[in-house]
Formats: C-alpha cells, structure tokens, sequence
C-alpha cells in the first residue's frame, strides 16, 4: 500500500502536458548541500519528444545524470532530491515524496496529497516542513515547530501568538510574498 501511495503520489509531481524531454530540463540534487547551492545535475533520460514522468526518474533503481561531460549511473536511494522541468521540487525522505512550496525561503515547507483508499475517501493534503534543507522532515504543528527551534523562545511566543491552530501555519503572506510562517520566523530570530 505504501508503494502505491508513493508511485502515486510520484506520478502527480513531475508530469504535466508541457513537460517534454530535453537536456537540462530535469535535475537531481544529491545532497542538501547541493539543493542549497542550487547545483542539480540534468537528468538523462534516454527518451526524446516524449513526456517524461516521475516514472522515468524515480521508479527505477538508477538514475543517469550528466556530469562533467559524461554520464553517471546514481542509485535512486542516494538522491536527495527532484527538480522537475515545471519547476517543481520534490524532496525524497525515508522512501516518501515531498513537494517543496516555498524554495529559498528559511524553514522550509513540504506537502503531500493523499489519495482516497476506499470509497467515500477525499483527496487530503497534510504540511510538513524542515528547519533547513538539511533537516529531518516533520510533521508541521506548532508543537514539532517550538521542539525544532527550543533556544528561540520569541519565536515559540510568537507561534503561540500569530497561529491559534496548526492548519494555520501554511499560510502565505501575499504582501510579504512569503509564507507566514516565515515571515515570523524572521522577525523573531
């Protein structure tokens, strides 16, 4: 079942109409410091004026990317993350696919759907976020926000303050142009 949710899931986040196979469209970041830095390595995907999904990049056990002038064969397992051609990332964490929504900001936040399993079900979408690239994932709630920041005392009084409740957190701040979250984060760090 968790298999399925994740190819799933996988399928949603690098396929789009528009999203043809070309060099330099897609990329991997192998670590963190890579995402940090920006360096993706283009992803060779062997397929031309074809669509390329997040089959063609994450169902195999391999991954081909070009470096240094020539191709390189990395094991899925040792990539840290996604860069599809629409622009979307997609952070891979202990077998789970997690959209980035907020690239280039401080904390960084995640979310993921979750598709209905049975009948009746609806399509729920639950946050998660990471105190910087390098961090575990964890679920987004003030609680786990004040347990990743414990020697910021303003920023815990200023969760408890400016959100009243967790589905609040994942707001975006449309005159800052920045999720609230971080917008607070900044004032009080």
């Amino acid at each position: 079942m968790k298999m399925l949710f994740s190819l799933v899931l996988a399928a949603g986040f690098c396929s789009s109409p528009g999203l043809m196979a070309q060099q330099g469209c897609c990329g991997v970041f192998l670590t963190a410091g890579d995402f940090s830095a920006g360096k993706a390595l283009l992803v060779e995907t062997g397929k031309t004026g074809s669509q390329v999904s997040a089959g063609d990049l994450l169902n195999g056990k391999h991954l081909f990317v070009s470096q240094s002038g020539s191709i390189r064969r990395i094991d899925t397992r040792n990539v840290y993350a996604v860069q599809c051609c629409d622009g979307r990332i997609v952070r891979i964490y202990r077998e789970g696919y997690y959209t980035l929504v907020n690239p280039g900001e401080r904390i960084l936040l995640y979310k993921v759907t979750r598709n209905p399993v049975c009948k009746g079900d609806i399509f729920r979408i639950k946050y998660f976020f990471s105190k910087d690239a390098g961090s575990d994932i964890e679920e987004l709630t003030r609680d786990n926000l004040k347990a990743a920041f414990p020697d910021n005392h303003a920023f815990d009084d200023a969760v408890d303050n400016q959100f009243r409740a967790d589905d609040e957190l994942y707001a975006y701040d449309n005159f800052h142009k920045c999720y609230k979250l971080n917008r607070v984060y900044s004032v009080n760090n």
